[in-house]
């Protein structure tokens, strides 16, 4: 029996026991699935609304969608930074009476809290070497942990492996728990997985605002990706992760 003051110990057995559904059948029926939608047949008025503004941020999210085919070119380092600013970076400063001085980020994040962390594996960076790096937000700098343009084991932790290889960033998204779950409790969980929904569209954004295509990416053996970061899968763990490069088919040739 979990204590009802306990704030942690239902998510984390929730996180460790929800790898990839080893279920072959159901994902060869979603071969031929049909999105649901639901219509309110009794709804007694309906109200038409006006086409939707063309804006700049329409025609983003027009323009995003998922890319499961790269080319490895040379990726400036300008764009990476701009990744990582625009995906989880800070943009200005705050005083909160329960926190004191923050600072604020590209996401909403409950309580001001920001419990997540990124990693990057990055490669044909101009100036920066092969290898995967954790971004320091506050300084807007990347901490190198180890050199490798690929690492063997990741053909057997990412599902979509063989569809990134050509992606010049692999950006894994983290969390630590304790920062949210210390506040909030078991709802904590829920505001940590929204947050990093929230961080991965920035990073789409971003790419396609670049002429680069991204793939978000929730299939991962988790115990595996932990160990590759060097994670404990407790305390802290990945939860999310995006492939950004240069799309097959928008390089001229």
């Amino acid at each position: 029996m979990i204590p009802a003051d306990d704030p942690t110990t239902l998510s984390i057995l929730y996180h460790i026991n929800s790898e990839p559904w080893d279920n072959s059948e159901a994902y060869e029926a979603a071969r031929d699935y049909e999105v649901e939608y639901k219509d309110m047949g009794g709804a007694r008025e309906v109200i038409m609304l006006p086409a939707p503004s063309e804006t700049p941020l329409r025609r983003l999210l027009q323009a995003r969608e998922s890319c499961r085919d790269y080319t490895p070119s040379p990726m400036p380092a300008q764009v990476l930074s701009n990744i990582l600013a625009c995906g989880y970076g800070i943009i200005r400063t705050a005083h909160l009476d329960s926190i004191g001085h923050i600072y604020l980020r590209t996401t909403p994040s409950a309580g001001g809290l920001f419990p997540l962390e990124i990693y990057a594996l990055a490669r044909r960076v101009e100036g920066i070497v092969d290898g995967l790096y954790h971004y320091d937000v506050r300084r807007h700098r990347l901490e190198f942990l180890r050199a490798g343009g690929w690492f063997p084991e990741l053909d057997h932790t990412l599902l979509m492996a063989p569809l990134i290889r050509g992606a010049n960033l692999i950006l894994f998204l983290s969390a630590v728990f304790a920062r949210s779950q210390n506040k909030y409790g078991p709802r904590g969980y829920r505001y940590i997985m929204l947050e990093a929904g929230h961080a991965a569209q920035n990073i789409c954004l971003s790419a396609v605002e670049q002429g680069l295509g991204s793939l978000c990416m929730g299939g991962f053996l988790d115990g595996r990706l932990n160990t590759f970061l060097g994670l404990d899968s407790i305390n802290e763990a990945v939860i999310y992760s995006i492939a950004v490069g240069y799309r097959h088919d928008a390089v001229s040739v």
